[in-house]
């Protein structure tokens, strides 16, 4: 029982070792034979102990997805099976067999590239890559079984007599941009897939060139072609006889096709078309290539490995001809599915597109709704007609694979060379970055990504390489004091802002100084277009928001802050910044009557003129007087801003007088804060009594309260404002920012203590309220005990209660 566990799981984990026939030119191989050679050269390696890890992780998803299976119950297989059916229906609706799509690929094309700037590499099996891993071979090597992704050293034990030719990704980019040329004559949106692939729709093409005359469709072979076929038709990587193309040219030794010519016309139809692209293709880089042609993406794809090498494969586009192309179709040669859901489908009985129709409902049930999706769709034969056109980047990467790499200097020479490659590719892109990725894979084939998040977008080397260097490092203290022992390292960047990105639409700072800079153009139209009555009432509509006694002051007060310092900048002989007027002072004293919010509000023809003045200098908008101040130097702007506070220090109660829309809230405002401010010297006279003499303490409260209540006549009077009186001080006057009255005073402690009383009004008046009464009382008994006293009268022991009545209500008391 033991032995088959064991063998069971050594033949799942030989499944995932064993060699991928699934390429053009490995039919017929022994892979019995060529397994059992790569099973004895990978063990003790960690490709081997990597790949065996992997294959542990994908068994324990295949027993818990076998476990989930035999939970499941006939219900839920109908209802299932329901669900699928309706999802089915859907995607028939949708069956679109209109278009014709070309996937072109690229014949073994780094191995071809090599052997036609080598001769001497055509007769004898090659691959190009490394000792670690091989990026393609041709077809001699492949009939040893080498094949792409494999480890060069594996590559070897099969065929011992393999060339193994290091990468050269200039030379391929150069060929593939010569390609590329080809391919935008048939399609301007082709979509590449990488150097050597692409897809294509012929669709617009094939209707244009019905039209064509015969010397549009001609093209001649090269002069050096009809000289040396022979020569060139020995470098072709065609070399089986049963590789078929679905070329109706004449065919030569070989299966190579020989020119009929000195030019050869092609046809109208879809096969023409395509031949015709794979002839020039051939002429211009002397390298062949293969195409498939479907009503999809999905089924193109397939059709390009049909007649490989040098061929092409038509699907018809028709249901019946689409059903029976897929219903034998393996699994794996369809793209997106690779070994490990071959292996768990294979778990199911699954290996052929026509078992995935038939299991359906079960495989909605063990797999992602995604998932089950994409194989409904592989099972009807459905895939994209639609080419992605210029689709949005996501992100931008490159990586390199190499040798164990355990030196810090080498590891940060390299990082280095992967940013430069990264930025240059970013700059032809005109993008920046605000994300940067380091990938990173081990000996042991762990890896590992590490990224950062800036706070600004980055296309630079040395931004770039800052962070990325970071990433390493930390890396490299994380494995310290062993050695970090690499064999791949990429670059990434994401969260891509394009260089002509959109301002933020997050006000700054920054944003409302330069709110002056605005388009004139678009400003000088508007104010053209809007009369001047709608440019009052939309004025006055945006601040019609209802406003406090408070902040109706400070408009107030703010306006003709602004004329008076307006007035004295035109009176004064220094060198001011050029301010953009809203209006004259008399202006401002005549708009008294508007509204506080319309009579800051500049006239059309002002407006006109202060925004056709920005095309020659920059405005800033100061944030006290709200006028536009024409500079462009901060230090002029800061200025201006200082200017405008100490006059608003400085002001006088003119506004406040004259204002007769909010002067009856003022006077009810005065009112409370005289009674107020009347009971809390009596709060202090009273605390002083306690501490000197009655008799002194009554005269110095009268004069303490002579001195400093000067607005307040009666407790049962009105208070009204004074005119304050001009103060010949050093120091500014201060203006209480809630009540509005100017303070005579210089002292920061003194006015800062009228502010905290102003703020704390209504507690004060409740508490006037409940001690009202005791403090009348108080006087009376203090005035009893003085006549007392000077008439010599014995006086009684002092009460504990009397002398509680003293400090009647205290700061102290106050706060508790």
């Amino acid at each position: 029982m033991e032995n088959g566990v064991a063998s069971t799981k050594e033949e799942g984990f030989l499944s995932r070792m064993a060699l991928n026939d699934n390429k053009a030119g490995m039919e017929g191989l022994d892979r019995d034979k060529i397994n059992k050679i790569i099973m004895e050269t990978s063990k003790g390696s960690k490709f081997y102990e990597n790949e065996l890890k992997r294959d542990q992780q994908v068994n324990q998803r295949i027993t818990k997805m076998m476990l989930q299976k035999a939970r499941i119950t006939e219900q839920q297989l109908k209802k299932a099976q329901a669900q699928v059916e309706k999802v089915a229906t859907a995607l028939e609706k949708s069956r679109d067999l209109s278009r014709v799509i070309v996937h072109v690929d690229m014949d073994a094309f780094y191995a071809a590239v090599e052997m036609r700037d080598c001769p001497e590499l055509k007769d004898k099996p090659m691959a190009v890559g490394s000792m670690s891993m091989l990026s393609t071979s041709n077809y001699h090597a492949r009939k040893y079984g080498v094949r792409a992704a494999m480890p060069g050293f594996i590559a070897k034990k099969l065929c011992p007599s393999l060339v193994i030719v290091p990468l050269n990704f200039d030379k391929y980019r150069a060929v593939s941009n010569e390609i590329r040329e080809i391919f935008a004559d048939y399609d301007p949106n082709f979509q590449p897939l990488s150097l050597d692939e692409a897809y294509l729709d012929f669709t617009d093409h094939l209707e244009q060139r019905q039209h064509w005359p015969e010397s549009a469709r001609t093209h001649h072979f090269l002069l050096y072609i009809r000289n040396s076929f022979d020569v060139i038709r020995e470098l072709s990587p065609v070399l089986f006889e049963d590789s078929p193309g679905s070329s109706p040219s004449p065919v030569g030794p070989e299966g190579v096709r020989a020119p009929a010519g000195d030019f050869e016309v092609f046809g109208t139809s879809v096969e023409e078309a395509v031949r015709e692209m794979r002839f020039r293709i051939e002429q211009k880089t002397m390298l062949t290539a293969s195409a498939g042609i479907a009503p999809n993406m999905m089924l193109a794809k397939v059709c390009s490995d049909k007649n490989k090498p040098n061929g092409q494969y038509r699907l018809p586009s028709t249901r019946e001809a689409v059903m029976d192309f897929i219903h034998n179709l393996p699994v794996r040669k369809v793209c997106g599915i690779g070994k490990v859901s071959e292996k768990m489908l294979n778990a199911l009985g699954i290996s052929t597109c026509s078992h995935l129709g038939q299991q359906m409902a079960l495989l909605s049930l063990l797999f992602s709704e995604t998932a089950w999706h994409h194989f409904l769709e592989v099972s009807l034969g459905l895939g994209s007609t639609y080419i992605p056109r210029h689709e949005e980047r996501k992100s931008m990467s490159t990586e390199r694979t190499f040798k164990e790499l355990s030196k810090v200097e080498e590891q940060l020479s390299l990082c280095r060379e992967l940013c430069e490659d990264l930025a240059e590719d970013m700059k032809k892109e005109g993008l920046k970055g605000k994300t940067v990725t380091l990938k990173l894979k081990n000996v042991n084939f762990e890896v590992k990504t590490r990224a950062m998040t800036l706070p600004c977008a980055v296309a630079t080397v040395d931004e770039i390489f800052a962070v990325a260097k970071d990433l390493l490092k930390t890396e490299i203290e994380n494995e310290s004091p062993q050695p970090l022992r690499l064999r791949l390292m990429g670059v990434r960047i994401s969260a891509f802002a394009s260089l002509d990105d959109k301002k933020p639409l997050q006000k700054s700072i920054i944003g409302f100084l330069q709110s002056g800079k605005t388009d004139c153009s678009s400003s000088s139209q508007g104010m053209h277009q809007k009369p001047g009555n709608e440019h009052l009432s939309d004025a006055y509509s945006f601040h019609t928001s209802p406003l406090s006694f408070f902040q109706r002051a400070h408009v107030r007060r703010l306006q003709l802050e602004a004329a008076n310092a307006a007035s004295k900048n035109e009176g004064s002989g220094e060198n001011a910044p050029v301010i953009a007027k809203a209006g004259s002072p008399a202006k401002a004293s005549e708009n008294n009557h508007l509204p506080p919010d319309l009579s800051e509000t500049p006239s059309p023809v002002q407006a006109h003129a202060s925004t056709s003045a920005c095309a020659e200098s920059e405005t800033l908008t100061c944030p006290v007087c709200f006028r536009k101040v024409e500079t462009t130097d901060l230090n002029v702007f800061n200025t201006h801003i200082d200017q405008c506070l100490s006059n608003a220090s400085q002001k006088t109660n003119n506004g406040t007088e004259s204002d007769t829309e909010s002067e009856s809230d003022l006077k009810k405002d005065r009112e409370e804060r005289a009674a107020v401010n009347k009971l809390r010297r009596r709060h202090e006279a009273q605390e002083k009594k306690s501490k000197v003499n009655p008799q002194k303490g009554q005269s110095s409260v009268k004069k303490d309260s002579v001195q400093k209540v000067s607005l307040i006549k009666d407790d049962n009077k009105t208070a009204t404002s004074q005119e304050p009186q001009p103060s010949n001080s050093k120091g500014p006057v201060f203006v209480c920012p809630v009540c509005q009255l100017t303070q005579e005073t210089h002292d920061l402690a003194v006015f800062n203590h009228h502010v905290d009383l102003c703020l704390n009004q209504e507690v004060l008046h409740e508490l006037g309220r409940q001690t009202s009464s005791s403090i009348n009382l108080s006087p009376a008994k203090n005035s009893k005990s003085t006549g007392k006293c000077v008439r010599d009268t014995p006086s009684s022991p002092p009460s504990k209660k009397v002398k509680s009545l003293g400090p009647c209500n205290t700061i102290d008391k106050f706060f508790r």
